[in-house]
């Protein structure tokens, strides 16, 4: 499928569930109804009582094994329904092993048992920062009053499907040493709708089961039009949902819609799908449960309108094989109400498996809110973490680190980074990112595949579109090319380290503490080569950052490590009113300010000082230490002309760019505010290039600076201001 299948209208979406659940209603009023009217659970024919275990194998001969206790319908060819009149309101059944296996479409429906009632339907914003918000999801919960308990069962699930058209509605599932619900094979239009699944019959408890629910294998090609809607599933012991390939085929076009997934049935209350140091919410494909000699595929599936909260290890994962999946409109580490942070220890949303070649690829995330995770001291991890093998995923109007309003921080004392990226070819858009205790976007090599032609546009990093601000305690996006971040067992196998063509474009980046965007290459080994290259960041604003504007830092920590930066290129940003330099190069800043300690974030770092012109620059440190253009006359009548010298290398061609300022710092070379253009010199036999350049500009500001990029796309640093001078 094309990523392009992804943009089917969340209206088309909702039809489908519609139209499982209007099925499943017809089915209701037209079967003959099994009637459970006890909670125990034997067999015995005649005795006067219907139990669920036997309701279950009527339904799936299509007869009356029971002499007339649990009337099925004989011969018919509609769905039977299993309704409940137990008396005495809230009960609960303890099976003393396996229920039968489910291998026709059925019905089981506990909200017939009397008590059953809907206790409210909670609204979800669907945040879109930068456009009109899609329509909103809606969580409709129930209070079911009948509870299956698996205290006695043995090993094994609560329900298991392995049939098409089967809805459980409306129970209470817990307990189970396996699963609660379990869909086998080819298990196909099925509905789990209106259930608590890990929690005791309150929804406030948590008896969990050891998964809630399972999708395992599906139809080869075709979907498995699965629907998961309405549940609350929390309290269970390793996680809440998996959909997941296995030997019998792929897992295709499942729907979990609008459940609370970690949470008590109130949404508020945390109720996490954990237990010790593991536990995930929501895990779409194989995640690290296969061999890796397997290979089977969960694609299509959409995961929207939930609240995904307060598990261990991740919230939701899109795992191993992983792909073209849609993420929208998720409470990923909030409450219900999208202003309290029950994030998860380590990632919020995880795309990625456990190698690289399992390729998590064309996901779209999308109008969510994903804030509050990584909440465990001394964690480095990030409310969006794309690692191993996640590639061509997009990540777009998403609200991150931030409450609903995305005007308040919601992560700052919890989660290290925004979003971190260790992987190629993907696309970060349209985002507000901030409140986030070091970097709001940061790109760095963990293992696998290297972090290459990475796009990250028009996106509020510190910052909302209101201007309100939610800096970051770092940089606004930081990469890093270095071996810290390599395990152990995996770094004398990894002596290069290599980041190029990140695209940064049209981003807004203002308020961080430290600097707006931040590019090292760091060599830490002997023989180690470090490189960080190709990177283009234009028409970008960057401003009010505590430190510089850009920083390009070059470091070696031991002889004969090789750090390279180089050919990075910056254009038509407006760069202004940083703490530092608007753009700086340096190898003496120190690394160590990356580990965060309780009250480090936002505290003054050393300011690096303009590098100073040499003739011819060759270089090989940040950026080749490009040589800045010479200005020396401004002024300005009916247009502006500029005149100046670069001093560079010999017969080369460089592109000299103009910018206008209303203020310098006083450093006299740190800003360039307004873009007014550029032209193209060529040096001499000895590297020199006069030039004059007038532009239509009437209103270029009170001061002019300049930058000089060289045929390889290194930027220098801004030249030394000089003041416009109005002729009359």
């Amino acid at each position: 499928m094309e990523k392009q299948s992804l943009k089917t209208s969340s209206a088309l979406v909702y039809c489908l569930v519609c139209l499982l659940s209007v099925s499943m209603d017809r089915a209701s009023a037209q079967a003959e109804k099994i009637v459970v009217d006890t909670t125990e659970d034997n067999e015995d024919a005649g005795d006067g009582s219907c139990t669920l275990r036997e309701a279950i194998n009527n339904a799936n001969l299509n007869i009356d094994t029971t002499n007339g206790d649990c009337l099925a319908g004989e011969g018919h060819s509609i769905i039977d329904v299993i309704t409940f009149n137990i008396p005495l309101g809230q009960q609960t059944i303890i099976p003393n092993s396996a229920l039968p296996i489910i291998t026709e479409a059925v019905v089981i429906d506990g909200t017939t048992q009397s008590g059953f009632e809907y206790t409210k339907t909670h609204s979800l914003t669907c945040p879109n920062p930068t456009g009109i918000a899609p329509h909103e999801a809606k969580i409709t919960i129930g209070r079911p009053v009948v509870e299956l308990n698996g205290v006695s069962a043995g090993n094994v699930s609560g329900i298991t499907i392995n049939a098409n058209g089967v809805v459980i509605r409306g129970l209470a599932i817990n307990r189970f040493r396996r699963y609660g619900i379990e869909l086998l094979n080819s298990s196909s239009r099925n509905v789990i709708k209106e259930n608590y699944i890990g929690t005791d019959i309150s929804g406030t408890k948590a008896n969990g089961n050891s998964r809630g629910v399972v999708i395992a294998g599906g139809k080869g090609t075709n979907p498995n039009d699965n629907v998961i809607e309405n549940n609350v599933i929390s309290g269970n012991t390793f996680l809440g949902i998996l959909v997941n390939g296995d030997e019998r085929g792929d897992s295709r076009g499942n729907y979990v819609f609008d459940n609370l997934i970690g949470t008590d049935y109130t949404g508020k209350q945390l109720l996490g799908n954990t237990q010790g140091s593991r536990g995930h919410g929501v895990v779409i494909g194989q995640g690290n449960f296969k061999s890796f000699r397997e290979r089977y595929f969960a694609e299509n599936n959409q995961v929207r309108g939930n609240v995904i909260a307060g598990s261990y290890t991740t919230n939701l994962w899109l795992s191993n094989y992983a792909s073209h999946n849609l993420v929208e409109c998720n409470y990923i580490g909030t409450d219900l109400t999208g202003t309290v942070a029950n994030g998860s220890c380590w990632d919020g949303l995880l795309i990625g498996g456990t190698r690289s070649n399992a390729l998590a690829r064309l996901n779209t995330v999308r109008y969510n809110l994903i804030s509050g995770n990584a909440q465990c001291q001394g964690n480095t991890e990030a409310n969006l973490t794309l690692q191993w093998g996640a590639t061509d995923n997009t990540i777009e109007k998403n609200l991150i680190g931030t409450d609903i309003t995305g005007e308040r921080e919601l992560s700052k004392i919890f989660s290290t980074d925004g979003i971190g990226l260790k992987q190629p070819a993907n696309l970060i858009r349209h985002n507000v990112i901030g409140g986030h205790r070091r970097h709001g976007i940061h790109i760095y090599r963990g293992r696998g595949r290297e972090p290459w032609n990475n796009q990250i546009e028009s996106n509020y990093i510190g910052i909302n579109p209101n201007g309100i601000n939610i800096n970051n305690g770092g940089d606004g996006i930081a990469i890093f090319s270095d071996i810290s971040s390599i395990f152990p067992p995996n770094k004398q196998k990894m002596m290069n380290i290599r980041i190029a063509r990140t695209s940064i474009t049209g981003n807004v980046i203002a308020n961080n503490g430290h600097n707006g965007i931040r590019l090292e290459a760091r060599g830490d080994e002997a023989g180690f080569k470090a490189s960080l290259t190709n990177t283009h960041i234009g028409q970008n604003t960057i401003r009010h950052n505590q430190a510089n504007g850009i920083l390009l830092t070059s470091i070696s920590t031991v002889t004969g490590a090789i750090p390279l930066l180089r050919n990075n290129t910056m254009t038509a940003n407006s760069i202004f009113a940083n703490g530092g330099l608007g753009i700086a190069f340096s190898a003496n800043i120190p690394t160590s300010y990356d580990v965060f300690v309780d009250g480090e974030q936002g505290r003054k770092l050393p300011t690096p000082l303009p590098t100073s012109n040499e003739a011819p620059s060759t270089d090989l440190s940040s950026n080749r230490l490009p040589n800045y253009p010479l200005l020396l006359r401004a002024t300005l009548k009916e247009k502006t002309e500029i005149q100046g010298t670069l001093l560079s290398i010999p017969n080369t061609t460089f592109v000299i760019e103009f910018f206008g300022n209303n203020n310098l710092d006083t450093s006299n070379f740190g800003e360039g505010e307004i873009p007014l253009g550029s032209i193209s010199v060529t040096t001499n036999a000895i590297g020199k290039a006069d030039f004059t350049s007038v532009f239509s500009f009437t209103n270029p500001g009170q001061w002019i600076t300049a930058t000089a990029t060289d045929p390889r796309g290194n930027t220098s640093e801004f030249s030394r201001g000089i003041p416009v001078v109005t002729l009359d």
